[in-house]
């Protein structure tokens, strides 16, 4: 009994992880395209734009987890600091 219940209790945390990460991506990039219009090297907004575009697909595709990765990596090239979901 007690290992069903945490079996239970496991794939329940396993399965609201994964709507955070899902919610989490368009408030990702929306604060990219917010940052990104601020950006004053062309080059580097190109590019951040570029991965944001990906990380938004990546989103619809249901690839929340990588959507994320590739949001933090526009950041980065952008020099946009993003607020996660906690």
């Amino acid at each position: 009994m007690k290992k069903t219940v945490a079996i239970l209790g496991l794939a329940m945390a396993v399965a609201f992880s994964g709507i955070a990460v899902a919610n989490e991506c368009p408030m990702l990039v929306k604060q990219l395209n917010d940052g990104i219009a601020k950006v004053s090297d062309p080059a580097k907004a190109a590019e951040a734009k570029k991965l944001t575009a990906e990380a938004e697909q990546l989103h619809k595709d249901g690839k929340h987890a990588e959507s994320v990765k590739k949001a933090d990596e526009a950041a980065k090239v952008a020099g946009i600091t993003l607020q996660h979901k906690k």
